[in-house]
């Protein structure tokens, strides 16, 4: 018995209701997908990836299945119910509280939400099954501030996959666009019976790098027009042959268009680049240190097989560390430098206007650190 149900989300095949569970004495969330909206195929593969993943022990961080009904019309999914929404609006108010010039605090680790995805997507691989739209949207927050991959629709209980426009463009890994023989070929399409596979875990990789970057500037690394994918396959060429100009261009030349004259403006212009800043990052230095990793270990576009998770959750623990008498750890002045080793303002990217003053490589030491 359901009551107090209440419309939360609306997509283009289903509609989640909250409602009050008779049966579990809480709130729950109820998916409601119209027959006449989706294949039986769709929704069984659906219903049997829930349940595989909910007849284990629940895993914490997965928006776990409850109960599941169908009549005539309708089939009714009962998820748990996240009091805080998805991580995408939760975002959209954090943006909308600040501005680069004072950005709004979010009180959850970023380093928190980390670990709880890779905690999720491990889980999930282990059982034999790919999430396939990864993406803040469908990243759910707790009360408590903990976090729940949900809406697993397109997931496929297979490692290798040519199932081609599955997913969110932003989100989804080159070799999952279907004219795209190779990540340097942009000419010839396929159809589905030639395409080669691809490692769906190793897409799941991509998409959570994609993801992270959403939440440290609230704006997607990659943005696809559906009528310009040519041009995404292009800026995906572009990102390739150098991803840290690439990433420069996109999230801090537009921030500082005014420009600068001393290594006092320079730094006060990096620090705001963001309307909003996750507590256990408020230095830009560490964001951009933490890009890099993001860069090496899962957004490799040629080479999908040498994306690695564990490789990642190694060199973000090893970021975190703040004790710096052992040898993992990497102290401030090591991310300043790395900074301007990769991240090195050049004559081709910078603004016309920016001012280069006595100065070529500034020393940004902030002594508290």
């Amino acid at each position: 018995m359901y009551t107090k149900l209440r419309p939360i989300q609306s997509g283009t095949f289903s509609t989640v209701y909250k409602a009050w569970s008779t049966k579990y004495n809480r709130y729950v969330a109820l998916k409601i997908t119209p027959k006449y909206k989706t294949s039986e195929k769709n929704m069984l593969n659906e219903y049997n990836v829930m349940k595989t993943l909910s007849s284990h022990s629940p895993h914490p961080n997965i928006c776990s299945m409850l109960d599941f009904y169908t009549d005539d019309s309708y089939y009714v999914m009962v998820l748990e119910y996240c009091e805080c929404g998805d991580l995408y609006d939760f975002l959209d108010i954090a943006k909308s509280q600040g501005t680069p010039s004072s950005p709004s605090l979010v009180q959850i680790d970023m380093q928190k939400i980390i670990r709880q995805l890779y905690s999720a997507i491990q889980f999930a691989h282990s059982l034999g099954i790919a999430h396939r739209d990864i993406k803040p949207e469908n990243v759910l927050l707790t009360i408590n501030g903990d976090v729940k991959l949900a809406d697993w629709g397109h997931a496929i209980q297979a490692s290798k996959s040519n199932d081609y426009q599955i997913g969110t463009d932003n989100y989804r890994a080159p070799e999952t666009f279907s004219n795209r023989i190779e990540t340097s070929s942009f000419k010839r399409k396929l159809d589905q019976s030639s395409a080669p596979l691809y490692n769906t875990y190793k897409a799941d990789y991509w998409s959570l790098g994609a993801t992270i970057f959403y939440l440290l500037f609230g704006d997607c690394l990659f943005r696809v027009l559906k009528p310009k994918k040519g041009q995404h396959l292009k800026n995906l060429h572009e990102f390739e042959k150098d991803p840290f100009a690439f990433i420069y261009n996109k999230y801090v030349v537009p921030r500082l268009a005014g420009g600068y004259n001393n290594e006092g403006d320079l730094h006060e212009s990096l620090q705001h680049t963001r309307q909003y800043v996750w507590q256990d990052l408020p230095d830009i230095y560490d964001v951009f240190h933490l890009c890099k990793i993001i860069v090496d270990t899962l957004l490799r576009v040629s080479d999908a097989e040498e994306r690695s998770m564990e490789k990642f959750m190694n060199m973000v623990d090893s970021a975190w560390n703040k004790d710096t008498s052992t040898k993992d750890s990497f102290s401030y002045q090591s991310k300043i430098d790395l900074f301007w080793e990769q991240w090195s303002i050049n004559t081709e990217s910078i603004p016309s206007n920016f001012q280069l003053r006595n100065f070529e490589k500034p020393c940004l030491v902030q002594d508290s650190k």
